[in-house]
């Protein structure tokens, strides 16, 4: 280790132990001018003084140089650790910048200003069609289509993945199950009937701002709605199935228009559709009544007596498809009056299958198993069908 020489004290040459050094310098010819003791001592104090100043110096040289070494190592130290700390703290922004990207922003509000109405949580993938100004079904503005777009909300966490196949390809592709993807409870505008158009149009209409339509097109939907509900097809038997009918394809063919740069007017009624809706709801009306009147009669000669429950209570089962009486438990309390029964007819074989094929078949009487047209309620023929007596 080593020691600051102004640290070291000077030496006593007055004591005995210099005494040779002393008679030394004094008998020395190049120091003529010493000739006693405390010369002596004087001329070593000042050599020693000489070299102690020389080695201060020489010691404050290392000392510097030392301290300077020291300090430039202490600031590569300080420079290593700052740049360590700049690093851990650049990183640390990027993480924080990273999870603020994630995170919902905040904007700026006006205090005392608060929510007219609540906004609409639309279908992800009706979301993404209006976006696009493409055309969506009016399925995914109902009520239905909002409760399956909050549980579909309410699982989007717990993402999974899922194949999925085009109709029109066999390509699979993996989707996720949080992915804008069209709903499989959709129903195509021709199935909703007008109560559902009326319940679904205010959210149709409070979307159309997500596509960024001008206030013209949504003045023209507006109107196009507003005249439906005003139209005088609604005051008909059947109308709102018509006007339904007319909404769907109408509202269909805009967008179809739109995408040919052909747009039109929505909010003019044209009365030829019109008459063709009214013409398909007539064709679909005499489709199903000719199919339950197949089904009727099939089944009445599978089972004599007996109609299907949709057909029972329409005028036209009961008019083709008389009932046959059936006996009440109850007591009526005034019979009606007795009447003479009228003779007989005798009939043939081919008399009876004539008949049977120029008018509808009719079911048995109870009593005399006949089949023509006669009362069975007071039914007292003495013979049955074939001419046997009971």
């Amino acid at each position: 280790m080593e020691i600051d020489p102004s640290l070291i004290p000077c030496p006593n040459f007055d004591s005995p132990g210099f005494a040779s050094l002393r008679n030394a310098i004094i008998a020395d010819p190049n120091t003529p001018n010493v000739t006693t003791n405390e010369e002596a001592s004087q001329k070593l104090k000042e050599a020693w003084e000489a070299d102690n100043q020389a080695q201060r110096l020489d010691y404050q040289t290392r000392a510097l140089e030392r301290e300077e070494q020291e300090n430039e190592i202490q600031r590569q130290r300080e420079a290593e650790d700052k740049q360590k700390e700049d690093e851990l703290k650049k990183r640390d922004l990027e993480l924080a910048q990273e999870k603020e990207k994630k995170r919902v922003p905040l904007y700026d509000f006006q205090l005392g200003q608060g929510l007219s109405s609540l906004p609409l949580l639309l279908h992800p993938y009706a979301q993404k069609k209006m976006s696009n100004r493409d055309y969506v079904e009016m399925w995914y503005f109902t009520p239905e289509a909002f409760k399956e777009a909050d549980r579909d909300r309410s699982t989007a966490e717990s993402n999974r993945f899922e194949l999925a196949s085009s109709d029109d390809s066999q390509a699979f592709t993996l989707l996720g199950t949080h992915s804008t993807r069209p709903s499989s409870k959709v129903k195509p505008d021709e199935d909703l009937s007008w109560a559902d158009v009326q319940r679904a149009k205010s959210a149709f209409l409070g979307a159309l701002p997500t596509g960024g339509y001008p206030a013209k097109f949504v003045q023209m939907f507006a109107s196009f709605y507003a005249n439906l509900d005003m139209h005088a097809e609604l005051r008909k038997v059947g109308g709102d199935r018509v006007i339904a009918l007319y909404h769907a394809k109408m509202r269909r063919a805009w967008f179809m228009e739109n995408k040919q740069q052909r747009p039109f007017d929505l909010a003019v009624i044209a009365n030829e559709i019109l008459q063709e809706c009214r013409d398909e709801i007539r064709d679909l009306d005499h489709k199903k009544a000719l199919k339950d009147l197949n089904t009727a009669t099939s089944l009445l000669h599978r089972h004599p007596g007996t109609l299907p429950a949709n057909t029972v209570g329409s005028p036209q089962a009961r008019k083709a498809f008389p009932q046959p009486h059936r006996k009440s438990h109850r007591t009526n309390p005034y019979p009606p009056p007795k009447f003479p029964d009228p003779p007989a007819q005798p009939s043939t074989e081919f008399q009876r299958s004539f008949r049977e094929a120029d008018q509808p078949r009719l079911p048995r009487c109870h009593r005399c198993l006949c089949r023509d047209k006669h009362d069975v309620r007071r039914c007292s023929r003495p013979e049955i069908w074939n001419g046997k007596r009971k």
